[in-house]
């Protein structure tokens, strides 16, 4: 697989994680998923804001990548 510069992996991760529905594929999603929660854990650490500012943190995040999830669910089962 050759890749040009606008069709390199992390360009396409970082595209996916940006967008507002789902990735395009339940794999991508993951990654973002994983991804963004590896960012959240290192960005946290070294703030290291309240503890009850982390919960709301992670809380918003999950719940938005639930209603990706939800969202995509749809999509990803009719192809």
């Amino acid at each position: 697989m050759t890749t040009t510069q606008n069709d390199s992996p992390l360009g396409n991760l970082l595209s996916d994680s940006m967008r507002f529905g789902p990735a395009p594929t339940r794999g991508r999603e993951l990654a973002v998923i994983a991804c963004t929660f590896v960012l959240l854990a290192i960005v946290l650490a070294i703030v290291t804001p309240p503890v009850i500012f982390m919960a709301i943190a992670a809380a918003a995040i999950v719940v938005n990548f639930a209603i990706r999830w939800a969202v995509g669910s749809r999509k990803w089962g009719s192809r």
